[in-house]
């Protein structure tokens, strides 16, 4: 399947159910978002930072937002 198929199906769709598709991507892409961050933060590739951020608490510089 190609983007031409999808906007081939699109066009095709009955009013009722393209009125749902902009939440459907919508949805589909924060679920997409979420899987990437919890990928990545699997991956270690965070780790820099949090510990940038613990350093930064330690010495005052900032706080705890909970």
């Amino acid at each position: 399947m190609n983007i031409h198929d999808i906007e081939t199906a699109i066009g095709q769709l009955p009013p009722d159910e393209l009125t749902e598709l902009p939440e459907w991507i919508e949805e589909y892409r924060a679920d997409a978002w979420d899987r990437k961050i919890a990928q990545d933060a699997r991956s270690g590739r965070f780790e820099a930072l949090r510990e940038r951020v613990r350093k930064q608490r330690q010495a005052g510089e900032c706080k705890a937002l909970v």
